[in-house]
């Protein structure tokens, strides 16, 4: 006759060793989401904060890859895009929808100020700050009445990380090369009447008009805003129609002047060092 062995039962020891198995994983996942709170006590959903996006849009490669290496060093932001051309900044604009957009004044297929008025249409909320060749006060005003919170010339760069946390904050910002020469703006009252006449012009024929004091002709002005040598030639017949000019001789000196006087106001708030 077979005999019918009965399953065993667990003890109360091996019970509780059973239970203690269970619970330790729980314990030890509260343990790290604890830690990690205490690391970082404003992450209380127990997700990794996201840090804002910043979009770059610069013609000039070095000055590009020097702005992105700051931007990395800095690890405040993260880079979501970066170029030199106007329709793919458009693209990449919408398609990644950055808290901050650095622009250029000059790029491929369109001028930064013309771009910022096409980024704040798209989407006004993102801070845009522009970044100059140089210093121009005139220049920041349009700047800025096109839309963007911060104006810095390329030797402000250092001054970058600090600007992005200004607009971000909803201040605008000035770099120090050029807030003197707004000052001085301000103070010098009728001093600078002579330059009156540069209001009249938009900005794309502003634009136009410096690159003609630096000596570009019409096609070469055409190739690099990459528009038609007729187009140019209508921006020169409309800008000396508004300056009072004659000939395309006086358009190219004015220019030469106010290129120059721009310079020489430069100096004199920044003189050499002895």
């Amino acid at each position: 006759m077979q005999r019918k062995v009965r399953p065993r039962t667990p003890s109360a020891l091996q019970r509780q060793h059973d239970i203690r198995e269970r619970q330790e994983p729980e314990n030890i996942s509260a343990q790290r989401t604890k830690k990690s709170l205490a690391q970082n006590p404003d992450d209380v959903s127990g997700k990794r904060p996201t840090k804002p996006k910043v979009l770059v849009v610069y013609r000039t490669g070095f000055v590009r890859s020097g702005v992105l290496s700051l931007i990395g060093k800095s690890m405040q932001f993260v880079v979501c895009g970066e170029t030199g051309e106007a329709p793919l900044a458009r693209e990449l604009f919408l398609r990644h929808k950055p808290d901050l957009v650095l622009v250029g004044l000059r790029l491929c297929g369109a001028d930064g100020i013309q771009l910022i008025k096409e980024f704040r249409s798209l989407n006004p909320v993102p801070a845009i700050l522009l970044l100059s060749e140089h210093a121009d006060a005139f220049l920041a005003q349009r700047v800025f009445r096109a839309g963007a919170r911060a104006y810095l010339s390329v030797e402000d760069a250092p001054e970058l990380i600090r600007a992005f946390d200004e607009i971000l904050a909803g201040r605008p910002y000035v770099g120090v090369s050029v807030l003197p020469l707004i000052l001085n703006n301000f103070a010098g009252g009728t001093k600078y009447s002579r330059n009156s006449d540069m209001h009249s012009l938009s900005d794309r024929e502003l634009e136009i008009f410096s690159f003609i004091g630096r000596g570009l002709s019409a096609s070469e002005l055409a190739t690099e805003l990459n528009v038609s040598v007729k187009t140019i030639e209508t921006h020169q017949m409309r800008m000396k129609e508004k300056l009072g000019l004659h000939s395309a001789a006086e358009l190219r000196q004015k220019a030469r002047d106010w290129l120059a006087r721009s310079v020489v106001n430069r100096v004199h708030e920044d003189p050499e060092p002895a």
